[in-house]
């Protein structure tokens, strides 16, 4: 199957600026290097030259040293400040030592003194090209072994958990859109990864977009990029993300929280596949994916005006919804593994199992900030070596948000020995019961101990270990906690203990 049958982009040939201020020159250059299948492009100053890179890529660029005004080093001290990846060779009909080490310390590629061989042009270009596609390469692999690791760290064996993943290989291959929900922290980026290493753009960019992050004045010209003069500041041409998800997939990260103005451009993007620059006149034509993901309740947020409905639906095309962390208990062991495994490899530390006592509080915190707070967690874990700083953080947790949900009682209690399980629900039954009797006594703890039937000082230490009175706050008669036995103004004492 051709490139252009698979849908991906066939690639261009490498694009070269001449720049000479001698007509001559420039034309012999170009004859050469065109007969070599390359594009060519040609400036008589280094200002034109500038204005040149700033309007267009291009893969390397061959300059005189000595031209009027300017010369090729300021140029090339220009170009290497803008990209210091760029590639330069230099000519010059004055060449010497002290010269090419000059250059080459500025970071040119190469140095040419004239007069010089054809074919020792053609073999320093062809050089300095292979330089730029294994470079090109390069940045391809890290961009697939990203992409690989995302679809590897979307680790989960809970049946909610199977329905995503597949989800997942059924949506990639078809190129709609698709709307990603789930709290923050759940892994919405990973999808969104996983779905462009699994579709036929694989071979494009990925480019990812927090429209959260960025302030309504910055969003437009990130999206849509900008002409040189279309606002103070903007000098050179600028490239927006989604001409540079070109043939890939753009993921708009927190769509929730894009303005309406802004929302509307998308939908003509996602209708017409087409939009302008700001400050620009032509129409440019995108052949791009669009991935989407929010935390937001858009439906909720169309009711309130603040998101467009027919966008919505554009977006919504499959959603993929990502559950709470708390809703798949069963998974943290799992996730535990590989966060330790990894960051254990990562800071060359030895792989040290977690007590079990560690990991049964792993269970019972309701982690409000999902997958990415625990792995957030096993990271200082790992780097301080200390289990109890997490013995604070989850005991501040109320036992009622552990134990209110059936998928708890399901997944964790069953994952824990039966001696842990049973104190851990007897402890969630005392706080109910003991803040119900609050309740019912109106605070007054004389009341409270009558209703139990308890001892009145023993109910009020059970009190102050469940955090449900502070030292001092006997009962609203104003009677002494330390003296249970005081006789009390109806000339009542407390109830004997049994």
């Amino acid at each position: 199957m051709s490139d252009q049958k698979a849908g991906r982009p066939l690639p261009r040939p490498p694009a070269i600026l001449i720049v000479d201020d001698e007509e001559s020159v420039r034309y012999t250059l170009e004859v050469i290097l065109r007969s070599e299948g390359y594009t060519i492009a040609a400036a008589r100053t280094v200002p034109e030259a500038l204005e040149r890179i700033g309007a267009e890529p291009f893969d390397l660029i061959i300059s005189d040293v000595n031209m009027p005004g300017a010369s090729g080093l300021d140029l090339l001290d220009a170009v290497r400040k803008r990209d210091p990846e760029a590639l330069v060779i230099l000519i010059t009909a004055y060449g010497s030592e002290a010269l090419a080490v000059d250059v080459m310390k500025r970071g040119a590629y190469d140095y040419l003194s004239k007069p010089f061989a054809n074919d020792d042009l053609k073999l320093t270009v062809r050089r300095a090209l292979e330089r730029c596609r294994l470079r090109r390469e390069n940045l391809l692999l890290r961009q697939q072994l990203h992409e690989r690791e995302g679809l590897a760290s979307m680790v989960g064996a809970h049946d909610s958990m199977q329905r995503v993943y597949d989800l997942i290989e059924r949506v990639s291959p078809n190129d709609v859109t698709v709307l990603i929900t789930g709290e923050s922290g759940t892994g919405k980026e990973l999808v969104a990864n996983a779905i462009h290493s699994l579709s036929a753009r694989r071979d494009g960019p990925f480019i990812r977009v927090n429209c959260a992050a960025l302030p309504e004045t910055l969003i437009e010209s990130e999206l849509f990029g900008y002409e040189r003069g279309a606002f103070s500041g903007a000098v050179a041409r600028r490239i927006g993300k989604f001409e540079l998800a070109d043939n890939g997939t753009i993921f708009l990260d927190e769509i929730g929280d894009m303005s309406i103005a802004t929302q509307t451009k998308i939908l003509r993007i996602l209708q017409e596949q087409e939009f302008e620059r700001l400050g620009g006149q032509n129409v440019i034509r995108v052949n791009v994916r669009v991935l989407a993901a929010t935390n937001r309740d858009l439906t909720r947020a169309i009711r309130e005006n603040q998101f467009r409905e027919d966008l919505f639906y554009r977006l919504n095309v499959v959603n993929i919804h990502l559950p709470p962390l708390r809703e798949r208990r069963s998974d943290i062991p799992m996730l535990v593994q590989h966060f330790a495994s990894r960051l254990n490899r990562k800071f060359n530390k030895a792989q040290t199992p977690f007590s079990e006592a560690f990991m049964a509080r792993l269970l019972q915190y309701p982690w409000p900030g999902n997958v990415r707070e625990l792995q957030n967690l096993i990271e200082r874990v790992i780097i301080l070596e200390d289990e109890s700083m997490f013995q604070n953080a989850s005991n501040q947790v109320p036992m009622r948000a552990k134990l209110d949900n059936d998928s708890y009682m399901a997944d964790s209690l069953l994952a824990m020995p039966y001696k842990e399980a049973k104190e851990l629900v007897l402890k969630g039954f005392e706080r109910k019961y003991f803040e119900a009797l609050l309740a019912k006594a109106k605070g007054n703890v004389s009341q409270a101990a009558r209703l139990a039937q308890m001892h009145r000082k023993n109910l009020y230490l059970k009190l102050k270990e469940l955090d449900l009175v502070k030292p001092g706050e006997g009962s609203e008669r104003g009677d002494d906690p330390d003296d249970p036995d005081e006789l009390k103004p109806d000339g009542e004492r407390e109830p004997p203990v049994f």
